[in-house]
């Protein structure tokens, strides 16, 4: 379905006056999803609003955040300016709290389904642009299978009695994989056959390996050789882009269910097996009706969403922690010092800064209170801006002609300063930290908590960081600030962002984030239930955008290597940052099929993109003046 135009067609088009938000809340308290008993949300208070003319934003606030904290400023009249802003830009605003209920099951996608429901009666009311989520909510993930023909050597069975290798063959391989531990796409695909596909129990899916006789036609064929074996995964959304069936002498295996796309079973003995016939029609079971019929199946967007979450990144020294004569690892002006550890106190503490953290809720709401302030400079214009972009890249393609696409007038640019390539270090990365740019891109190989930069000495980048390190490392019995253990290995993380943000030694002036890293919005541990403590814990997108003056990053949670088409160009325009996301999936479903190196694998891969921050967010005067005078047009109401 098409962005825009579009976008309220759900919305009721009778002369009957709509539901007030409130009156809708009211009806979807103890909201119980599935029916099993156990309500998924538990309460929903509407507790701010700002009303216009224009499509609705809902802002939706884990409760959590907004109870009082002594010692800490209330968010609340952060989220009633923020409300403001966005209606003076032609929005309306409505900001919810939302207490989701409590359960014994790993059930992540079940809340978030059950979210959709409101989002999905907010929107059969009003026209409905989007969300914004705020604070500590579930993810979805995406686990997905589908037939790729790979060319190479396999070897099947092995470490079986009837291992073998072959060489130079083309085989088929149909392993189900997670594609994203965090996917967007389910919240905002309002039309679309989520709650089909989701599986909440543990479930084993077939993965296969094939080596056919001869070449394989696209409906398969023959084989003479067949690996089977099952992997587990556990609450998730299925994502089926086509099946297969083992069709052996008087009977036949299929691969599994065929809504959710689960697979399962075992095969016969390879000698027995005749040929494996392929089903690419058994696929897109998430999509809509109305995403079915472009070129290149895939959900669209129905509604922009957006999250910012300070809960994986707020974390302090643990105070408890003393040495010789009462010291604690944070001087009396609250900076980081070496301390000897009272004997015997080392031996629990064998990794060093890795267990001297603990989260701290007053450093949560301060994040996020300093994100609405910078979040409302930028857009009454009292921020300074650096109107240029600027790109990091670690063995990887730089972005910085990529990122150019954003305007036609950039400011004058330092490239050694603004286009890093190479092999660049953490201490360079610092350097690029300072200099100030409006939009900036970062590649490099990447995972959930950081990215992999080159390997250095500490020496050149602890120079650099404006005072003490933010971590410590072990030494006898003594603890001394330093970064050599958590960044010795040239990785990118929560500890140098975190060092980089105490030490003030980050470019003052707000900006907007491409991550282009595999992996690099992945919150960690995210085979776990969200609210288990080890969950999103040092997320590496989140702590660049929240410590390094961030208003919004769009990131790619999986092992990939894809631009998001169109959306520098879309910022161009004078779109929002979430609009320039939903053209990525735009431009892929317009795609003919026959663009996808490797078949269905290449499919979907918008998939795998979402936003940090704020998506209503857009680039201001200069560069929209740009899209004015320059004749540069994105339509987002048309395929």
């Amino acid at each position: 379905m098409a962005i825009g135009g579009a976008i309220g067609a759900m919305a009721n088009d009778s002369a009957v006056a709509a539901k007030p938000l409130a009156q809708l809340c009211a009806e979807f308290q103890n909201f119980d999803q599935n029916q099993d008993g156990s309500p998924e949300i538990r309460q929903l208070s509407r507790i701010d609003g700002v009303g216009g003319s224009g499509p609705l934003v809902v802002m939706l606030v884990e409760d959590r955040i907004l109870e009082p904290l002594s010692g800490s400023r209330p968010l609340a009249p952060f989220l009633h300016r923020w409300a403001e802003d966005v209606a003076t830009e032609g929005f309306s605003a409505e900001i919810v709290s939302v207490a989701l209920g409590r359960s014994k099951v790993h059930q992540d996608g079940r809340y978030v389904l059950a979210l959709r429901e409101l989002l999905r009666a907010v929107r059969r009311e009003r026209e409905l642009s989007g969300v914004v989520l705020v604070g500590h909510f579930p993810d979805s993930q995406l686990v997905r299978k589908c037939n790729w023909f790979r060319e190479g050597d396999v070897t099947l069975h092995h470490k079986e009695p009837e291992q073998k290798e072959y060489k130079g063959v083309l085989y088929l391989w149909h392993s189900p994989e997670v594609i994203a531990g965090r996917a967007d796409i389910v919240l905002s695909d309002l039309d679309g056959r989520w709650e089909e596909v989701y599986v909440q129990p543990k479930t084993a899916i077939t993965r296969l390996a094939a080596v056919f006789e001869g070449k394989p036609t696209e409906l398969g064929g023959k084989v003479i050789d067949v690996e089977t074996s099952p992997l587990h995964f556990e609450d998730y959304f299925g994502i089926s882009d086509g099946s297969y069936e083992i069709v052996s002498a008087g009977q036949e295996e299929a691969n599994g269910p065929t809504a959710a796309g689960q697979g399962g079973g075992g095969a016969d003995s390879p000698r027995s097996l005749a040929t494996i016939v392929l089903k690419p029609e058994a696929a897109n079971y998430e999509c809509g009706i109305a995403d079915s019929r472009q070129p290149n199946i895939s959900a669209q967007p129905d509604i922009m969403v957006s999250r910012l979450d300070a809960h994986g990144v707020a974390y302090r020294p643990d105070t408890e922690l003393t040495g010789e004569g009462g010291a604690r690892l944070l001087d009396r002006e609250g900076k980081p010092q070496a301390i000897e550890l009272a004997s015997g106190s080392g031996k629990r503490r064998k990794r060093g800064s890795q267990d001297l953290w603990k989260a701290d809720p007053k450093f949560e709401r301060q994040l996020l209170a300093e994100y609405f302030e910078r979040n409302h400079a930028y857009r009454r214009g009292e921020a300074e801006l650096a109107w240029r972009p600027s790109s990091i890249a670690c063995e990887l393609r730089s972005g910085y002609r990529v990122m150019l696409a954003a305007s036609g007038k950039w400011e004058e640019n330092d490239l050694s300063r603004a286009d890093v390539r190479g092999k660049p270090t953490l201490a360079q990365f610092v350097d690029w930290m300072q200099y100030p740019a409006v939009l900036r891109t970062v590649r490099a190989h990447s995972y959930p908590q950081g990215s992999q930069f080159q390997k250095a000495d500490v020496g050149p980048l602890e120079a650099k960081l404006g005072g003490p390190a933010w971590a410590w490392v072990k030494k006898g019995n003594r603890l001394e600030p330093s970064l050599a253990k958590a960044c010795g290995s040239g990785m990118l993380n929560w500890y140098l962002l975190h060092t980089l943000y105490e030490n003030g030694q980050v470019a003052p002036e707000p900006c907007f984030y491409q991550h282009g890293g595999c992996d690099s919005i992945t919150p960690p541990g995210a085979e776990r239930a969200y609210n288990d403590p080890a969950y999103g814990r040092y997320q590496g997108a989140e702590s660049l955008m929240l410590f390094g003056n961030g208003l919004a990053l769009i990131g790619r949670s999986k092992v990939f290597y894809d631009d998001p088409a169109g959306f520098a160009e879309t910022l161009r325009a004078g779109k929002t940052f979430g609009e320039s996301w939903a053209r990525y999936f735009q431009i892929e479903a317009e795609r003919p099929l026959s663009d996808f190196g490797g078949g269905d694998i290449g499919r979907k891969r918008a998939y795998f993109w979402s936003v940090l921050g704020d998506w209503t967010l857009r680039f201001k005067s200069k560069v929209v003046e740009d899209a004015k005078t320059s004749g540069v047009s994105v339509d987002l109401d048309e395929k």
